[in-house]
């Protein structure tokens, strides 16, 4: 089982405090036969520069690799606030998947304008290919705004038992717009997220063994 979204390093952002915290996120994945996951911490570009950003997830990174205990293999990546302007730095691509051309893409919950959308053309057009994190969190109205941008698009495993959230799962796999399901783990979390994300094989059929297909290709 691969988990593509994770907040599990330490104190890089609000979902891990500690090194501690960290290796019991770590022992809970394995006990639920998870084998690896890309550690994808918050990064938002109003708030500190990429360079400084991956200082911290690097270091944090190096840490918790040291002191895992597990079998599960760790990978580098980031979830990356969506922002006007962010397809125009250089340095975006620090920030894909470790060794892939994949970003993982948070939306902001407010309205997206042309301005904002025109930024994940921008980011294909540096050959990136961007993964939506959890779909299920926007309206339709707002998804509708993907339709035709040829994005990925990944769901929290948890939200499978949310009526609303379920619902819209159901309504974007129709439309064939979701990829990957993953834990989106943080340490208030860890152990329903886990719980879920293996309990999902149950809720998808075989749309659960053609993500874990889809994830295999981000840990190359």
């Amino acid at each position: 089982m691969i988990d593509i979204h994770s907040h599990i390093l330490p104190k890089v952002d609000h979902g891990s405090s500690s090194l501690e915290e960290s290796l019991r996120q770590l022992k809970t994945a394995d006990r639920f036969g998870v084998s690896s996951i890309i550690c994808t911490p918050h990064f938002y570009p109003f708030k500190e520069s990429i360079d400084r950003f991956l200082s911290r997830r690097d270091k944090a990174f190096s840490e918790l690799s040291a002191a895992n205990s597990t079998d599960i293999k760790l990978y580098k990546g980031a979830e990356v606030r969506l922002t006007t302007g962010l397809g125009n730095n250089k340095k975006i691509r620090k920030l894909t998947i470790e060794n892939t051309n994949y970003i993982l893409i948070e939306m902001p919950s407010s309205s997206w304008d042309n301005m904002l959308l025109n930024e994940i053309i921008n980011l294909q057009s540096m050959g990136l290919t961007v993964i939506i994190a959890h779909i299920e969190r926007y309206s339709p109205i707002q998804v509708q705004k993907l339709e035709g941008l040829d994005v990925l698009a990944q769901i929290n495993a948890y939200s499978l038992y949310s009526p609303l959230q379920a619902l819209r799962i159901h309504r974007y796999n129709k439309k064939n717009m979701i990829n990957f399901v993953a834990s989106d783990t943080h340490i208030y979390n860890y152990l329903i997220t886990y719980r879920a994300l293996k309990r999902s094989r149950f809720f998808l059929g075989s749309l659960y063994d053609q993500f874990m297909v889809n994830a295999s290709k981000l840990i190359i």
